[in-house]
């Protein structure tokens, strides 16, 4: 019976030896990459930022309308009592009723340009394209970010998975031993104390087995919200070594030439500097051209007849027609201080987004360098704890051994057999925390989605070549 209790107690910790230290994989299986493709696909996030920036696209032209004409078109008719003193006069000349009622008829359309409003529109329409160019790089962040989560999504459910396999595995090593110090107690051949600590040995693993359940639901719950999917058949991504940099100077440095969050602060920057810009132009005079024409008949009560004391009056048509061209200029001289507190208004919006900058910048500088660390510290504690699982390994073996010879008790193969668990999990918390590191790294250099080799839409490049975008 103990060569059986030891074959079996060898060959479980070969397997999980195997299943720890060599990570798996399946052959069909949904990839990092299908993954983080269906989250940007579907994510309200994502088609939040998305519209935001097409929003600001529009923005864009209506700040170009500026440069054309606007051209109205009005027509009216109607009733109109007329009591003036034009009609008392007459009522008065010719004894006529002193109140008129007419027909009254309208026809206009009139058309005006602006040749120079102190560079507004100019400053307006630069400054619409920094605002969408900072929406845009907004959009490539959150789409960074978002694949960073559902990165560390996928490999938090492969570790919780992996942990409920180590917990079930380490439970039926515990149910073995139980069974057997039970037998030998039963038969008056063991100790009811050792049997009262192996049961709580044993209600220890059913509690930890219980927890690696929760957590892996906890995980398939946020994969889920993240994807849009249930997590099928993953397998475990290898990063992109060559995207890697090597030093952590390395890593500032791209992360300072490429993230996406800099580039949209830097746009803000660019659009208060020309929102500014314009709040200027009110200093400059209004030059524009209008040109207009109006066909109107019977106003104010005068149809173009005229009361006389003769039979017949005179009728010389109640149309007034006009045809107006005119290059106006319009200064205002005075506006309450207005202007002035626009311009300081935009100065100070200059300097919110400096700070914004500065803080992004600073983010950027301290995800980077974490994300270093964490993966510099990690590939020194890895090299430990790998020792300590092949430690527990062999301490286990030896402690089998001398259970077969008798100088060792189910009590201490037990306890070899807790550490071993102890290790494996440490272990493999390790190796997905370096995965999950580099990946980190990744992203903060603004590389992820890069790396993952993701290609965006082809909308998100914008309708044009803007100022500061993504095109440029």
């Amino acid at each position: 019976m103990r060569k059986n209790v030891g074959h079996s107690l060898r060959k479980s910790v070969a397997a999980l030896a195997v299943a720890v230290v060599l990570l798996p994989s399946t052959v069909a299986a949904q990839s990092l990459e299908q993954a983080v493709a269906s989250a940007l696909d579907t994510h309200p996030q994502i088609r939040q930022a998305f519209n935001r920036f097409k929003a600001s696209e529009e923005l864009i032209n209506q700040a170009e309308s500026g440069y054309y004409p606007t051209i109205d078109f009005d027509a009216g008719i109607g009733r109109e009592w007329t009591e003036s003193p034009s009609t008392r006069r007459d009522s008065a000349q010719y004894g006529v009723d002193e109140e008129v009622e007419l027909t009254r008829r309208e026809i206009g359309v009139s058309l005006r340009q602006v040749l120079f409003n102190g560079f507004q529109t100019t400053n307006e329409v630069e400054r619409s394209e920094f605002e969408a160019s900072a929406d845009q790089w907004a959009l490539f962040s959150s789409a960074e970010d978002l694949a960073l989560e559902v990165t560390r999504a996928y490999l938090e459910f492969l570790r919780a998975k992996q942990i409920v396999e180590l917990a079930e595995r380490n439970l039926e090593s515990h149910q073995i031993i139980f069974d057997q110090v039970k037998h030998k107690t039963d038969s008056g051949l063991g100790s009811t104390a050792d049997l009262s600590q192996v049961t709580g040995r044993l209600a220890r693993s059913h509690s930890n087995l219980i927890s690696a359940q929760n957590n892996l639901s906890d995980a398939r719950i946020v994969y889920q919200k993240l994807v849009n999917t249930t997590p099928d058949d993953l397998r475990i991504p290898v990063a992109d070594a060559l995207m890697l940099p090597e030093n952590l100077a390395q890593a500032l440095d791209m992360a300072k030439a490429s993230h996406p969050t800099l580039k949209s602060a830097n746009n803000d920057i660019q659009a208060a500097t020309a929102q500014r810009d314009a709040a200027k132009g009110n200093y400059y005079p209004q030059v524009t051209f209008d040109l207009s024409a109006s066909w109107d008949d019977n106003l104010d009560g005068n149809d173009g007849t005229t009361a006389t004391p003769f039979d017949s009056p005179a009728d010389v048509g109640g149309n007034s027609d006009e045809v107006l061209a005119m290059v106006r200029l319009n200064y205002n001289l005075f506006s309450g201080g207005a202007d002035r507190a626009r311009e300081r208004e935009a100065a100070y919006s200059i300097n919110e987004s400096k700070a914004i900058q500065q803080e992004a910048y600073r983010d950027i500088v301290e995800g980077t360098t974490l994300a270093w660390n964490a993966r510099d510290f990690l590939k020194q504690q890895m090299q430990y704890l790998r020792q300590h699982v092949e430690a527990s390994i062999e301490t286990r073996n030896a402690y089998e051994d001398q259970f077969k010879l008798g100088q060792r008790t189910l009590i201490d193969v037990l306890d070899s057999e807790n550490e071993l668990f102890q290790a494996r999990r440490e272990y493999l918390t390790a190796e997905y925390d370096d995965l999950i590191a580099q990946y980190r790294l990744l992203n903060a250099t603004g590389q992820l989605l890069e790396s993952l080799r993701i290609t965006t839409p082809e909308i998100w490049k914008g309708e044009d070549n803007y100022k500061g975008g993504v095109q440029s």
